[in-house]
């Protein structure tokens, strides 16, 4: 990315009006520059106007590879000239079209030929988008200060121009060469992936603001002020000062940050926004509801749920309810924060059912390991905890919602209180006015925590009259419906006891319930809040908003609740899988590979640091191995983990199965170990040893088990090994105390020796067996650092070490040979008309 000093832009462009760039993507084929193309006021926070993005573009970011095209003649077509090209252009209709070929692109070239006109730009009640600094001034300024174009802007742009009313882009028209395969896996992921990255930036989800910092609440501004000075500095870029918890585009503006771009760089937030102005007997003010959503352990509903080995949860939402006014000439801003986030300890549900049971993970001292991390960070940033449990005390609820408990109970935190209210059991039959019970029981507790509050005088001189120092963490199940509903009800106590004390109200005992009309506007607001936090989670708007509105409950609010449950479990099980590698990719805790793998999921997207935390335990199963199973007299050379076909019958002739189980293989001087684990368990369930005098040969080749796409039919991906031994001196061992937790057949023990109950060493029959196993795909998702080794090239270096502990040479085709296990060929075969129609009919519903 280089500034280029010149540039002359062709004749033929059409501008698009942008306010902004999101950042850069890398697909599978090309880059792309994420563009805002469509913005929302929300409102003024202390003058500063704050936007919600209602729609982004993603443009073609390779302009020399658009050039070449145009230069480079086909079998079938005729050069064109880039005049001829341009002439050409300027009389089709629309005159822009990008050189994707694809049916997506496609879609989005009629997009970009909508020349916006000013008349077709949001109103921003007298305030103009130019008017805002950052990226915009960066467009501004002369050519000579301007990005090189040809590395910016989209394959097909030409020029960055301005217009009086906003900044725009100048997009030349190229021809589009239709000649791509819209078969071709890699075209239609490229599709997906720039349909899924235009769709979540473009609900109104995002939020950003040219000169203010939104992901910091007042209180936090005023902490990071007094021990930064270059905080209040309007110099310092505002991606130097934004609580990275809630910079959602970080990870896709890095080039800008790289190359000191600062004025490019828009910090966006994903979250809730609302600015009302109210009246309470003549006195006016602003009541601003705000809610920042974590990027921490970010993602859609059952897709992530509880906590992650750094302590973060699922869902985890501040929410700021400020109120702001003036008086005597002085500004006066009082705020109070309450957070929600997932219940902090390791646990799932499927997202195939209404009503899941959930499923606690991992052990218990795992557990408390991320539970006190939650909590520590959450002190320091918050300062003391008091926990509300909404969940049942009875019933799936109550899984998660003791384990709660018990690891509050286990941590014996004194800055943290735990309290229970079983949310449904108490408003049963509609009862909703007992939430009244809960904020009132706690009303000793918010008073103790306070709030924040801050003058700012004209001279500039502030006074803070109290800081809080504490939070309400509130949780449900999702975090969602009931935690909103109780959210708002903190609200409400604290915002009467505010009021009262800034002398707005004159009936402090009624509370702002006399107040019809301010109580209609705080009920909808949080009722919003809740609604598009829910979307944010669940793809639907919140359950129970009716009584949030109205503080009632109704007929009518049941149905819609029933019917968005329903159309929360159409999301959970067909679009979240999407959704979730989205937020994963453009976090940048996974590359574009994690949507190769999307169709092949089956309950959970991949964990962003799951290929990490999987290279531990593989190499903790090849310790434990080697301390189990390996004799006193022998020393390990190395130790692997590859996959092994389950076999059902010793002895027999038969093609590889395609049923697998992970095995951990040991060679030492004397032996190879065959070791079936149990990763769960960390034991061995049994093993096979292998005297090396007993391997006849080994075979190497590739083993393709289906062809159905690119990936399963890479040779360099699907490789493996079968070894040909003697059964004379093949020794078969197992934990007899791990069989009464599983079948036999399970941990792959021979059907003739399930009648033996005890511990023994059986010589197998004579003959000559055949062990066959396949490589494990490594970094799939890209995670592990370094050079990970292709399949192919991590067989031939276990074949290689295993010839030289037999004292063979390596080029000995007698001992080592080439032969496919599975060609392609054959799996060719294998794979019927029903599975490939299948396999058309899975991708075409999924891609």
């Amino acid at each position: 990315m280089t500034r280029r000093d010149t540039f002359e832009p062709k004749d033929i462009v059409q501008k698009y009006t942008i306010y902004g760039v999101v950042g850069f993507i890398e697909g599978f084929k090309e880059k792309y520059m994420i563009v805002v193309s469509s913005v929302q006021l929300r409102g003024h926070l202390l003058g500063n106007p704050v936007y919600a993005i209602d729609g982004v573009s993603c443009l073609s970011f390779d302009f020399y590879k658009a050039c070449q095209k145009l230069d480079t003649k086909d079998d079938e077509q005729e050069t064109v000239t880039t005049q001829e090209a341009d002439q050409e252009a300027a009389k089709r209709k629309p005159p822009v079209q990008l050189t994707q070929s694809n049916s997506f692109l496609t879609r989005i070239k009629k997009t970009f030929a909508k020349k916006k006109s000013n008349d077709d730009l949001p109103s921003m009640d007298g305030d103009t988008l130019i008017d805002q600094p950052q990226l915009l001034d960066g467009v501004k300024k002369e050519p000579a200060d301007l990005l090189d174009p040809t590395l910016l802007v989209p394959s097909n742009a030409s020029s960055i121009s301005q217009n009086s009313s906003a900044s725009t882009l100048s997009i030349s028209s190229f021809e589009d060469n239709d000649n791509d395969n819209d078969n071709d896996e890699e075209n239609a992921l490229e599709q997906r992936l720039i349909r899924q990255v235009t769709e979540m930036f473009s609900r109104s989800m995002f939020l950003y603001s040219n000169t203010c910092d939104i992901t910091n609440s007042f209180q936090r501004s005023l902490d990071t002020s007094l021990k930064n000075s270059d905080y209040d500095d309007p110099k310092v870029p505002m991606w130097k000062k934004v609580d990275k918890r809630f910079w959602w585009n970080e990870h896709l503006t890095r080039d800008f940050v790289t190359q000191k771009l600062d004025e490019w760089v828009v910090p966006v937030m994903q979250g809730t926004l609302q600015i009302e102005p109210c009246q309470i007997d003549g006195y006016d003010f602003d009541f601003v509801l705000i809610s920042r959503r974590s990027r921490e352990r970010a993602g859609m509903r059952y897709q992530r749920r509880g906590v992650n080995e750094d302590g973060q949860v699922a869902n985890f939402v501040e929410t700021e309810q400020s109120v702001i006014f003036q008086k005597d000439g002085v500004t006066h801003v009082a705020s109070f924060i309450q957070t929600r986030g997932s219940i902090p300890v390791f646990w799932s549900q499927s997202p195939y059912s209404l009503h899941p049971i959930p499923s606690l993970e991992r052990s218990q001292h795992e557990n408390h390991e991320a539970f006190h991390k939650h909590f520590e960070t959450q002190e320091k940033l918050y300062g003391k905890q008091i926990i509300v449990n909404l969940t049942e005390l009875v019933g799936r609820e109550a899984i998660v919602g003791t384990e709660y408990r018990h690891h509050v109970e286990e941590l014996a935190d004194p800055n943290i209180k735990y309290v229970e209210f079983d949310f449904h059991k108490e408003t049963k039959g509609m009862k909703f006015e007992n939430i009244s019970k809960l904020s009132k029981s706690l009303y000793d507790d918010l008073s103790r925590i306070q709030y924040f509050w801050e003058t700012a005088s004209i001279d500039g001189e502030a006074i803070i009259y109290c800081k809080q120092s504490g939070v309400f963490r509130t949780n449900c199940m999702d975090c969602l419906d009931r935690t909103n509903v109780v959210q708002s009800a903190f609200g409400r106590s604290v915002l009467n006891l505010q009021l009262m004390r800034f002398g707005i109200t004159e009936y402090p005992e009624q509370g702002i319930k006399y107040y019809d009309a301010f109580e209609k506007i705080f009920n909808n607001m949080w009722a919003n809040n809740g609604d598009m936090i829910s979307r944010m989670y669940a793809g639907t708007s919140a359950l129970k908003g009716d009584f949030t509105r109205t503080g009632k409950r109704n007929i009518t609010g049941m149905m819609n609740d029933a019917s968005n449950s329903l159309a929360r479990m159409y999301f959970n099980t067909i679009k979240d899988f999407w959704r979730q590698a989205t937020v994963d990719y453009i976090l940048g805790y996974h590359k574009s590979e994690i949507f190769r793998h999307v169709p092949q999921s089956t309950k959970m997207s991949a964990e962003p640091g799951i290929e990490r935390r999987w290279a531990k335990i593989r190499s903790d199963a090849i310790d434990i191995s080697k301390e189990i199973v390996v004799a006193d007299d022998e020393t390990l050379i190395k130790g692997w983990t590859l996959l092994s076909p389950v076999s059902e019958e010793s002895g027999k002739q038969r093609p590889p199965r395609k049923e697998f189980q992970e095995k951990v293989l040991l060679l030492t001087e004397k032996a190879l170990y065959i070791c079936s684990y149990n990763y769960a368990l960390e034991k061995v369930i049994q093993f096979k040893r292998l005297g090396l005098d007993t391997i006849i040969s080994i075979q190497m080749g590739e083993y393709i088990l289906s062809s159905l796409t690119p990936a399963s039919r890479s040779e360099d991906q699907n490789y493996g090994l079968i070894i040909n031994h003697s059964k004379d001196g093949e020794l078969v061992r197992w934990n007899t105390g791990s069989i009464h937790n599983q079948s036999l057949g399970d941990i792959n023990i021979d059907q003739k020796d399930k009648d033996i109950t005890i511990p023994a060493v059986k010589d197998a029959f004579a003959g000559i067996d055949s062990l066959s196993f396949k490589a494990v795909r490594y970094n799939i998702l890209g995670e592990l650092d370094g050079q990970v080794e292709s399949c192919k090239k991590q067989i031939q270096d276990i074949v290689k070490t295993i010839t030289k502990a037999c004292k063979h040479d390596e080029h000995d085709t007698q001992f080592v040979f080439q032969k496919p296990i599975i060609s392609l060929e054959q799996a060719e075969k294998t794979d019927g008309i029903f599975k490939k129609m299948g396999y058309k009919i899975k991708r075409a519903i999924w891609v």
